[in-house]
């Protein structure tokens, strides 16, 4: 009669962590999305988001532009946000604020996001162009690169 309570035990111990696991990936998933909601509410219009995929399921693989820009038209404005997973990407469907934000005022958006695996990881945060943030090192590592370029296209 022990034995089989006994056995049982570790199955049952198994179950309870099982169920503490799922109700923490829920609830962690909850505030996540919470998270997103808070954000959204800083960022330029664009459709709603769904939890963990973010608007994933609603841009066409095929000729995205297309439905971008129908949600331009739809939202009245030249920026729309989308969020593919966990994270939001503007999209810029009008020349002039692409140039406003873009050239302009480059100093602001010109920079990368920090990207752990290609970047710190292998220690190349400080030494790649592309994961170089923007500032003076970047600018000069670009003018490196381009008149490279330049003298190779002469040879040829």
């Amino acid at each position: 009669m022990l034995d089989s309570k006994m056995s049982l035990s570790p199955l049952a111990s198994l179950s309870k962590a099982l169920i503490a696991g799922l109700s923490l990936g829920f609830i962690a998933t909850i505030l996540d999305y919470i998270r997103m909601l808070r954000l959204r509410k800083k960022l330029p219009p664009g459709p709603f988001p769904l939890p963990l995929v973010g608007n994933h399921f609603q841009t066409p693989s095929i000729r995205p532009w297309i439905e971008w820009e129908t949600w331009t038209e739809y939202y009245n404005s030249p920026m729309i946000t989308l969020w593919i997973g966990r994270h939001p990407r503007i999209i810029l469907n009008d020349a002039w604020t692409a140039s406003d934000l873009l050239e302009k005022k480059s100093d602001i958006f010109s920079s990368r996001p920090h990207l752990i695996v290609m970047g710190d990881v292998i220690n190349a945060t400080k030494t790649n162009q592309t994961t170089l943030p923007y500032g003076d090192r970047w600018r000069v590592h670009r003018k490196l690169m381009v008149s490279r370029s330049k003298s190779q296209q002469v040879q040829v």
